[in-house]
């Protein structure tokens, strides 16, 4: 499964990437520079951008270098961020047909969200270079799932050069500059 173009509104979602639980995952510091790619790029394309925060009372805010000026900032207490009300108007307040998800935990908020949008009938992305778990084990077996589930699951590049769809986009240099 591809990618598609970037024809219809698209969302960029980064769940739950938190201060207090960032220690414990497993190449934290390279997803975590991922992600800042791609809220580059999700802002340079004006693409809009949620930020979900697991119960920050007890797990800390974002990451503050994941923060952009168009992101909308959502706190949650379920797992899936698809059972949450402000998460889901935000989708429908867009007319969102494509949702891009990164974030932590691959095989607990990632997987359920994806999941749980996947069956409300969203065309969902799992970026895979953008996701993390305590152990690599968790994220392999999840991005394994997700895929037998029907998650596009791709690189975080195939996703910039998606958003752009061509050479002629007017912001194509700098979202390149990110890449390079």
């Amino acid at each position: 499964m591809t990618v598609e173009r970037l024809t219809q509104p698209a969302i960029f979602v980064v769940i739950d990437m938190q201060s207090n639980l960032a220690p414990a995952m497993d190449s934290y510091a390279e997803v975590r520079d991922v992600v800042a790619k791609l809220t580059q790029a999700a802002q340079i394309l004006n693409i809009k951008h949620v930020i979900t925060e697991q119960n920050p009372k007890g797990l800390g805010h974002t990451d503050p270098c994941l923060l952009s000026q168009n992101a909308v900032v959502l706190t949650k207490t379920t797992f899936s961020a698809a059972q949450s009300e402000s998460f889901l108007a935000s989708l429908a307040n867009t007319n969102t047909c494509h949702v891009y998800l990164c974030g932590m935990e691959s095989h607990v908020c990632v997987y359920h969200t994806a999941n749980e949008l996947c069956n409300l009938g969203y065309q969902v992305t799992v970026i895979a270079d953008a996701v993390c778990s305590r152990k690599e084990e968790n994220k392999r077996l999840a991005m394994d799932q997700l895929r037998a589930n029907g998650v596009q699951v791709c690189a975080s590049e195939t996703v910039m050069f998606a958003w752009l769809n061509s050479c002629e986009h007017p912001r194509f240099r700098e979202v390149l500059a990110l890449i390079k």
